[in-house]
């Protein structure tokens, strides 16, 4: 179980160093640290000790070089992720000048902010009675909505991941909707034979683009939501749309579905391209807060509460 409030190993990627990072912003009474104050918590969390075991650093100095590199990695990956976000301080809720990163007003209000404190401190960590996996499944649904040309008549979406909070719980009465709605699948197979853990069959979220005749043949994206931090292994549950659609369908989409995978976390470059080719259509932290305009003020108010209420638990440990 990795510890989104402990100094990352060294040898981590900068992904999880800016992770921390902005962990440590969120915490802070100063709403600020500074690439000196990382430095300074690399060599108190051992840091320095762990790479000076190593052949490869002969004396201290090297190892103070190689802490104050993994500071400039993880502060560039920070101002990637503000480029990846648009740009935008509503998009991104950090300042970077100089060498420090700031927080900046009314960070809850962000959608970042929630993506951020999801995946450090997972679903559970909201108020009483708010499942932050299924607002994550919600607001994905919008986010392709977005993506595809939305929001609006054309780009519609269907949460169909389970618990189902508004579409039928059962699965077949639940396709039986999808269907109607996509125009396209009449209906659930009647032939199948309902499995113990089917539930969703691990479909979360279908998002269309329409045309005004409402006819078959149209773009359709199947996607798979992961908030956990083994979501490594869940980017190829989904099976192929083509197949899914052939097995739980009465009759396919004339088009075959596009697979995508959404995650709350900063998919670190390395795994990339492995995540696109067997999950498609990517969307981690940084698209989807790019595209966080529009999603609606229900939704809005749903991720401030959210993360209002995680800013309050985490408080203040960091100077």
């Amino acid at each position: 179980m990795i510890d989104p409030l402990a100094v990352p190993d060294p040898t981590s990627p900068a992904e999880h160093h800016a992770d921390f990072l902005e962990l440590c912003a969120f915490r802070s009474s100063k709403r600020s640290i500074s690439f000196q104050e990382f430095v300074r918590d690399l060599r108190m969390a051992s840091a320095t000790e762990t790479l000076l075991d190593s052949e490869q650093w002969d004396d201290e100095g090297e190892g103070d070089e190689r802490s104050e590199g993994l500071a400039e990695a993880a502060f560039a990956e920070l101002d990637e992720r503000r480029r990846c976000c648009g740009g935008r301080t509503d998009r991104y809720p950090f300042d970077i000048e100089g060498e420090s990163l700031s927080l900046g007003p009314s960070p809850e209000e962000s959608l970042y902010t929630f993506l951020a404190l999801l995946s450090g401190f997972g679903k559970d960590a909201g108020p009483d009675g708010a499942d932050g996996e299924k607002l994550f499944e919600e607001i994905c649904a919008k986010v392709a909505e977005a993506y595809l040309g939305g929001p609006g008549e054309r780009a519609r979406s269907f949460v169909f991941g389970f618990p189902r909070r508004v579409k039928p719980p059962g699965f077949a009465q639940a396709l039986d909707e999808l269907c109607k709605e996509l125009g396209e699948g009449n209906g659930h197979h009647t032939g199948r034979p309902k499995l113990p853990d089917q539930k969703d069959a691990k479909l979360d979220i279908v998002a269309w683009v329409e045309f005004a005749d409402g006819r078959q043949g149209k773009l359709i994206t199947f996607g798979q939501c992961a908030t956990g931090r083994n979501w490594g292994d869940k980017v190829s549950e989904l099976p192929r749309p083509d197949d899914w659609c052939k097995h739980w369908m009465a009759d396919s989409p004339a088009v075959a579905p596009i697979r995508s995978f959404f995650v709350p976390h900063r998919v670190e470059q390395e795994k990339w391209s492995h995540t696109c080719t067997f999950g498609g259509i990517l969307y981690d932290r940084c698209r989807i807060a790019s595209l966080a305009a529009n999603l609606g003020a229900d939704l809005k108010r749903q991720w401030t509460n959210w993360s209002s209420h995680v800013l309050g638990e985490i408080g203040e440990t960091h100077g």
